[in-house]
C-alpha cells in the first residue's frame, strides 16, 4: 500500500496534507535508530505531522528539526519493551537491534503499542505488531499505510484492540 492508498481510504486526512514534504532528515533518524525505516512510513510523516486515527491511534511521525525527539520518544519505548521482554511479558518479541526486534511507530491512550517487526532486509516487508493493552499481541502481514487503510475500509479486524475502533467515519487529527 501506499500514502495514496491510505488517503483514498480515509479522505478527512487531506485537509492536513502538507503541499511540499516537510524536511525530516531521514539520514539522521536511521543512523540514530541503526535501520532503515519504510518508505511508506517517510512518505505519510513528510506529507503529515503526527496523525491520531478516530481519538485512539497516534502514529508517531518525526518533526523537522526535532528528530532527536522522536528518536527520544522510540527509545522509551524500545526499554519498555526491554522491560518486557525481561520479565517474559512480551511473548517472546524483543526490542530492536535484536535479530527481528521491535521498533514503535504508533500508540494509544489506552496503553496499546504498534510496532514494525524487522525480520526482512526490505523495511517494506516488515510486518505490523499490535500489543494491546489486555496483553493480546498480534501479527499483521501489512505495511503502516496499509494497516491504517485496511482498518479504516473494515478489511482488516481490529486485533487486540477495541472492537468499534475505528468507527464507520473515523475522524482524523494532527498534533
Amino acid at each position: 500500500m501506499s500514502l495514496q492508498d491510505l488517503e483514498l481510504a480515509l479522505p478527512a486526512l487531506l485537509k492536513f496534507r502538507r503541499s511540499k514534504p516537510r524536511g525530516i532528515d531521514w539520514a539522521f533518524i536511521e543512523r540514530e535508530l541503526g535501520a532503515s525505516l519504510p518508505e511508506d512510513f517517510k512518505e505519510l510523516s513528510g506529507f503529515y505531522t503526527g496523525l491520531i486515527l478516530d481519538d485512539f491511534l497516534s502514529v508517531h511521525a518525526p518533526d523537522p528539526g526535532a528528530e532527536s525527539e522522536f528518536i527520544s520518544v522510540a527509545q522509551e519505548f524500545l526499554e519498555d519493551l526491554e522491560d518486557l521482554h525481561g520479565s517474559d511479558m512480551s511473548h517472546g518479541y524483543a526490542p530492536f537491534p535484536e535479530l527481528g526486534g521491535l521498533i514503535p511507530w504508533g500508540d494509544s491512550p489506552e496503553g496499546d503499542t504498534w510496532y514494525w517487526k524487522t525480520g526482512h532486509s526490505d523495511p517494506g516487508r516488515w510486518l505490523i505488531v499490535v500489543s494491546g493493552h489486555n496483553d493480546d499481541w498480534v501479527e499483521v502481514d501489512e505495511t503502516l499505510t496499509g494497516y491504517l487503510a485496511g482498518l479504516v475500509r473494515g478489511t482488516l479486524l481490529p486485533h487486540a484492540l477495541p472492537p468499534n475502533f475505528p468507527g464507520r467515519t473515523p475522524t482524523v487529527a494532527v498534533d
